[in-house]
């Protein structure tokens, strides 16, 4: 059976994008709930590895918490909606996933505070899966599915709101791009574009999980985010 992975940025693109977390050590203040999740993802994959190792098999998944949409519609193994985000394939897929969540979730978990933050990352990471059973039952073509890309393109969709409202704030009587706002460019885009790219480029990749992961961050960022509350509408006009 085929299992439909859930992939992050590579992780070598995204080793010079630390700008935020060097000001943070000045400053004295941690980004603790995204370091302590990034933990988690660790230990789980090592405990997993321990008692057996990790890889693409059916049973293995099934046994672990893996998504499958028929069991979460006929059995309602709904905690499966939560244990998938913190399964991965192998290194290579955890390790993707966590760079992109440490270089992307300090600049939220920043904005958002550490309890938003928490809620937004298991409420997205659930979302997108949610969106990944929907659309298994709606093609009929049903797969295993593992990873926290969910959770972590909902951190970029906050990132993509933060956009908006910088973009708003700069215009007023401002010439340029501010580096603030460059920056968030830069790092939404090119997680904006490989989720698009690996989407479509690759059959493996759970699109839907993305998708729904980096809807539900917009939404969330619009209605948690100071000074920004249920405002998509007039930031999209």
């Amino acid at each position: 059976m085929m299992v439909t992975l859930q992939f992050g940025r590579p992780a070598r693109e995204w080793m010079d994008m630390n700008m935020d977390l060097q000001t943070e050590k000045r400053t004295g203040w941690i980004p603790w709930v995204n370091i302590l999740l990034i933990a988690v993802n660790v230990i789980v994959f090592v405990a997993g590895t321990a008692g057996g190792a990790f890889g693409l098999d059916a049973g293995f998944l099934h046994r672990r918490g893996g998504l499958f949409a028929p069991l979460i519609l006929k059995r309602r193994e709904l905690y499966r909606l939560v244990t998938a985000v913190f399964l991965h394939a192998d290194a290579r897929h955890l390790m993707n996933n966590m760079v992109v969540q440490f270089a992307g979730g300090s600049i939220v978990e920043r904005n958002l505070g550490h309890l938003r933050f928490a809620a937004v990352y298991f409420l997205s990471g659930i979302i997108g899966n949610l969106t990944s059973v929907a659309a298994d039952y709606v093609t009929g073509e049903y797969s295993y599915s593992v990873g926290a890309s969910g959770a972590v393109f909902g951190i970029v969709g906050v990132l993509l709101f933060l956009i908006i409202r910088e973009a708003r704030q700069s215009n007023k009587g401002e010439q340029g791009i501010p580096p603030r706002l460059k920056s968030l460019l830069i790092r939404a885009g090119i997680m904006t574009a490989y989720l698009l790219y690996s989407g479509w480029s690759n059959p493996m990749i759970n699109q839907a999980a993305h998708v729904g992961g980096l809807a539900a961050g917009f939404v969330f960022g619009a209605l948690l985010l100071p000074d920004g509350e249920g405002d998509i509408s007039e930031l999209m006009g």
